[in-house]
């Protein structure tokens, strides 16, 4: 192997070092702690499981939202003030291994694990016909509830989606290299969560903010955040969703499809797939955006969501 290569390679797994949790050379925040919690910040036990969410009471219809691979309710932080604004009653939730959640070693963290998990943490919650929207691996989950779980659904949302057979992202696919683990604890700093934001929002370097990048930061830096991230991505494999995404057709559930044109991880043809397998979808694309229209774009994501739980028709591609 050419010594190109192998700087190739070894630069990669910096960054994914970055993403998959804390290196050697960062202090990590204990499980069950949050530096700056708000009235808003709760904590409940599933399975075992200490899961944290975000719970915003209003009046109107319960919206509950599911963040994807790597990132955590803070992804819905720029979403969450227009549904306020509009009475709905808000949960964000942190997966098993994400955000603010315990991140427990050793445990199973493969997609369909997560999904049930997810539907544990809802029952629970005594939460039922609610307006899902799932993000990235959050989106994948959200088609399984709709499919699975029908009297917990009453809408659901999909931004940039998976499911569907990919090829894999680079984050993804580097967890399969031997010693990836080891090379990854001896980095991780801040310039890799901005050299990350850079790649999956469109025009990243000048989209990201320091609040955004000292958020990803902040909750990549707790305990067991590594373990956990490598053990997820070691665990997804789309071909464990195919006997539920050849049901898509079932389902008389309404849909939203909102994709980013400029999708780097989950290209535009899954969303748009997604859409023709799913006959209650309508489907609305942003350009000049990437794969996390919420934080890209909030106030217009925020504004197609609302006016789909509303039976408005949606507002149209462009961006106002």
């Amino acid at each position: 192997m050419s010594r190109k290569k192998i700087l190739g390679i070894m630069s990669a797994l910096v960054f994914f070092s970055g993403m998959a949790g804390c290196g050697l050379f960062v202090k990590t925040i204990p499980p069950g702690q949050i530096p700056a919690p708000t009235p808003f910040d709760h904590f409940i036990k599933v399975g075992g499981v200490n899961y944290h969410y975000l719970e915003f009471p209003g009046p109107g219809t319960t919206v509950v939202l599911l963040h994807g691979y790597g990132s955590s309710t803070y992804t819905w932080e720029g979403v969450i003030p227009y549904l306020r604004q509009g009475g709905y009653h808000v949960y964000a939730l942190d997966m098993k291994g994400f955000g603010w959640s315990d991140k427990p070693r050793g445990a199973d963290y493969a997609p369909l694990t997560l999904f049930q998990e997810v539907n544990g943490v809802m029952e629970a919650l005594k939460l039922k016909k609610v307006i899902f929207v799932g993000n990235s691996l959050g989106g994948g989950i959200a088609v399984l509830m709709a499919l699975d779980h029908p009297d917990k659904i009453e809408r659901v949302v999909l931004i940039d989606a998976a499911g569907y057979p990919m090829k894999m992202p680079l984050i993804i696919r580097l967890s399969r290299v031997p010693l990836a683990a080891e090379f990854m604890k001896l980095f991780f700093e801040r310039w890799v969560i901005r050299w990350n934001l850079s790649e999956v929002m469109y025009d990243g370097k000048k989209k990201m903010t320091k609040p955004q990048v000292e958020a990803y930061f902040d909750r990549l830096r707790t305990e067991g955040s590594l373990n956990a991230m490598i053990d997820l991505a070691r665990a997804i494999n789309f071909e464990d969703f195919k006997p539920y995404l050849a049901r898509n057709h079932e389902t008389k559930i309404p849909a939203l499809i909102i994709w980013g044109r400029e999708d780097k991880w989950i290209p535009f043809e899954i969303g748009q797939r997604f859409h023709q397998d799913i006959s209650t979808s309508g489907m609305v694309s942003i350009p000049n955006c990437g794969h996390i229209p919420q934080e890209e774009y909030p106030k217009l994501t925020a504004g197609y969501i609302i006016d789909f739980i509303e039976r408005k028709p949606a507002a149209g591609p462009g961006i106002p």
